[in-house]
């Protein structure tokens, strides 16, 4: 049975272990640095565009999947998390901000990608892309993509899962 088909049976975006294995890497992750998380509702968008001013971008592949990871954040959020985990404060995006962004997601990816591989999944390790300055990211797929949203005191952040049936 080839990934694709373990991970859902046709859309692995409908596969509950799929989605918890990031929702737990996020919560997990973003509790380490001493910030409280709170799950929002999940929702699917036709089109994929990226909620937060900064983002970590990772291709996923599994067998025949393939699809992408970003974990986006606003400018309020990250800057507080930064601050309970480095004990910095930041007040605009900079190099530092990115690389601890690009920290973070790799993080989070390599928690789900954990969890899933136990499963039997076969996830590849991948290299993150950190995406600034509220640039529009285009993804040419027929597939939909699954946000979802958490909230921390002080701003919203946000997974999405786009992968290519």
């Amino acid at each position: 049975m080839s990934a694709a088909e373990k991970l859902g049976q046709g859309n692995p975006l409908l596969d509950k272990r799929l989605v918890n294995a990031f929702v737990e890497g996020m919560v997990e992750v973003i509790k380490s640095t001493g910030t409280e998380v709170k799950e929002g509702k999940p929702f699917v968008e036709p089109q994929f565009e990226a909620k937060g001013s900064i983002a970590g971008m990772i291709g996923m592949v599994a067998g025949d999947m393939r699809g992408t990871i970003t974990i986006s954040f606003d400018d309020s959020s990250v800057f507080h998390i930064l601050e309970n985990w480095l004990m910095e404060h930041h007040d605009q995006i900079n190099d530092e901000v990115a690389d601890a962004v690009g920290e973070l997601t790799n993080q989070i990816y390599g928690k789900a990608k954990t969890t899933l591989n136990e499963l039997g999944y076969g996830f590849e390790m991948a290299i993150p892309t950190v995406i600034t300055g509220g640039g529009k990211i285009k993804s040419y797929h027929d597939g939909a993509t699954l946000i979802l949203p958490f909230t921390c005191d002080n701003g919203n952040f946000f997974i999405e899962i786009t992968v290519e049936r």
